[in-house]
């Protein structure tokens, strides 16, 4: 996962492996060597819930 400057007013849809999608705003990036299990992760705030999603769970990213 490549990550670019990002402010926390973007706003995401994010389709996962499982086929659940997740629309929200960006909160965080971490990267795979400051997270466990090595594995790099991206927060997403929505009206209800935070998400911290590994790469290997998004099967595709898109800015709304």
């Amino acid at each position: 996962m490549k990550s670019k400057n990002l402010d926390r007013e973007l706003k995401l849809k994010v389709t996962c492996t499982n086929g659940k999608i997740i629309e929200g705003t960006y909160e965080s990036y971490t990267q795979a060597l400051d997270n466990e299990p090595e594995i790099a992760s991206i927060g997403i705030k929505t009206k209800d819930i935070n998400y911290e999603l590994y790469e290997n769970e998004i099967e595709s990213l898109e800015v709304i």
